[in-house]
């Protein structure tokens, strides 16, 4: 079995079952709680669809971002671009009563689509390649996705050298699924059995 097709198998529950599994049964009240001060379910799904967008194409590949085409920023009401890493508590509260969660659904189904385009268009071809230091550079500290509290030189050394393999693996499926995880941590806090 090649590496897209393992990751096809992964990926693909995660974005279907998984996300509405997730949702299921929770009021939108629920899911913009933070019960015990955890991060809200739609913080969860904001934080992991953006940092897919950003880490699918603007790392992996030297593409615009789903974020960018059709007025996304607008539409899930959310004044900021970033992946929320490094957010205030407050910040994160704000977040989660201003975003719109229907279209956060949508948004992540969009971000979801493109990537599964990319995986059936190209395969795993190109995945040892090196990301473009440069453009590396150019997304952390110049176009505004990883916020203003990040530390750019400790980004920058965790994710020099990734290929567009690990971009793939890393940004789609392990940093994805370790966050579904702690959001069925809150579903649990919330009275309700995980994903």
């Amino acid at each position: 079995m090649d590496a897209a097709r393992f990751f096809l198998l992964r990926y693909e529950p995660l974005h279907g079952m998984i996300t509405d599994r997730l949702f299921a049964g929770l009021s939108e009240a629920q899911l913009r709680a933070r019960p015990q001060g955890q991060n809200s379910i739609v913080w969860i799904l904001w934080h992991v669809a953006r940092a897919e967008d950003v880490g699918i194409n603007r790392f992996a590949g030297d593409r615009r971002e789903v974020f960018d085409e059709g007025s996304w920023d607008s539409r899930l009401g959310v004044k900021r671009r970033d992946l929320g890493t490094g957010m205030t508590s407050e910040e994160v509260s704000e977040l989660s009563a201003r975003v719109d969660v229907p279209t956060l659904r949508d948004y992540w189904h969009a971000v979801g689509q493109r990537t599964l385009d990319l995986i059936r268009r190209e395969g795993s071809e190109g995945w040892e390649e090196v990301v473009d230091p440069d453009r590396l550079r150019r997304v952390i500290r110049v176009e505004g996705d990883y916020g203003p509290k990040v530390n750019p030189d400790r980004v920058e050394a965790f994710y020099g050298g990734m290929t567009r393999g690990w971009a793939f693996a890393h940004f789609a499926l392990a940093h994805s699924f370790g966050h579904f995880h702690e959001a069925g941590s809150v579903r649990g806090l919330l009275g309700f059995p995980g994903p």
